[in-house]
């Protein structure tokens, strides 16, 4: 990297703040088939660290620059964990990002090829969203499907199925349906995507198409909280990174409290998960359908004869999961690690939407001293 002739950082900028995720970074497709190729290239939660870098160090007119960062702001602008930035920048670093001293980073575009095609996460779609007198908070596989949708039903309805989407982002169905939901919820009240000519089940094709007002609105919000995050950082002397930070004696013990719940939930989730795969009823079917996964996307996405007879044998599969659980009295939703949020005010990030320190923390002990 040329360090000297690197452009001035868009991530320094208050205002205008998006990612762009390649499409690569969901996997290859062979372009006559559609057939997938490759696989995505790490988690949602990674793949959101990784487009913080790109989208920052590959200028939109293929100028080249740093993309200088701390893992504060990475945790701050992108809404993740300290450990997920580790680990991203771990997984990453040589195959797609270079790095000549810490915080700074390029992406290595000469080694990985893009078609230019992307899907754009606006910067509010990471955050906790005031929606219909309502505080709204995307998961992270809800804010890549709401990158999808943003991209491609932007000026215009375009026909998809659930399956159909699922397989370009390289998720499972479940997963691609929640955030569905989650999106076109309310839809004679302002939903943040609109379908039209829904499918008649989950195998058929919806009219999906952003509702543009309301991204609109949700991004000038982002443009003023931004620029007052930027005038009070212009008041404290330029603390670094723009952060509101708690007072010191505090941080130490709000990221403990932090790591710990979150190693909670997955310690949660996993064991309800192993718990399940005891039952042989939940473990084959539920390898089963994994495995019939793909082949039932892409009979979907080409239309292939044998459709049906791979839906039927789906339904049949997901029918017998279902009794698995119900046997064994697992909700599926404990599967995820969300669930298992300690406080459902302010889910486990201590911190609510107006900056306040949530009252679930306890901080009946003195804070420790720095």
């Amino acid at each position: 990297m040329d360090l000297a002739a690197a452009k001035s950082q868009l991530n320094i900028t208050p205002v205008d703040y998006s990612y762009r995720m390649p499409v690569e970074f969901f996997g290859k497709f062979d372009n006559d088939t559609g057939k997938r190729l490759t696989p995505r290239i790490g988690t949602m939660a990674q793949l959101k660290c990784l487009s913080d870098i790109f989208s920052f160090s590959v200028f939109k007119d293929g100028g080249r620059g740093i993309c200088t960062r701390n893992y504060e702001q990475f945790k701050r602008d992108v809404n993740v964990s300290e450990s997920t930035v580790r680990r991203a920048l771990k997984n990453f670093k040589d195959k797609y990002i270079t790095s000549e001293r810490k915080g700074g980073y390029q992406f290595d575009i000469e080694n990985n090829p893009l078609s230019g095609g992307h899907y754009k996460l606006e910067a509010w779609m990471t955050r906790p969203i005031p929606h219909n007198g309502k505080i709204v908070e995307f998961s992270n596989d809800t804010q890549i499907v709401a990158a999808f949708f943003n991209s491609e039903c932007n000026r215009a309805p375009l026909e998809l199925s659930t399956r159909e989407i699922a397989y370009k982002l390289d998720m499972s169905v479940p997963a691609a349906q929640k955030a569905i939901n989650i999106l076109t919820a309310d839809y004679k009240n302002n939903p943040f995507v609109y379908r039209t000519e829904k499918g008649l089940n989950g195998h058929k094709k919806s009219k999906y198409v952003i509702n543009r007002k309301l991204f609109r609105e949700l991004n000038k919000s982002e443009e003023k909280r931004l620029k007052a995050i930027a005038k009070e950082q212009a008041k404290r002397g330029g603390a670094k990174g723009g952060q509101n930070k708690p007072a010191t004696g505090l941080t130490k013990a709000i990221e403990r409290e932090i790591a710990a719940r979150n190693q909670y939930r997955i310690e949660r989730a996993t064991s309800v998960y192993a718990r399940a795969l005891t039952d042989e009823e939940f473990r084959t079917s539920d390898a089963k359908l994994k495995s019939l996964a793909p082949k039932l996307a892409y009979a979907e996405l080409k239309n292939l004869p044998v459709l049906p007879d791979l839906q039927h044998e789906e339904h049949g599969l997901t029918e017998r999961r279902k009794t698995a659980l119900k046997r064994l009295g697992i909700d599926e939703r404990e599967f995820s690690e969300e669930f298992h949020c300690k406080c459902i005010k302010c889910r486990d990030k201590l911190f609510l939407a107006d900056g306040k320190i949530c009252d679930c923390f306890p901080r009946g002990a003195p804070p420790e001293t720095v």
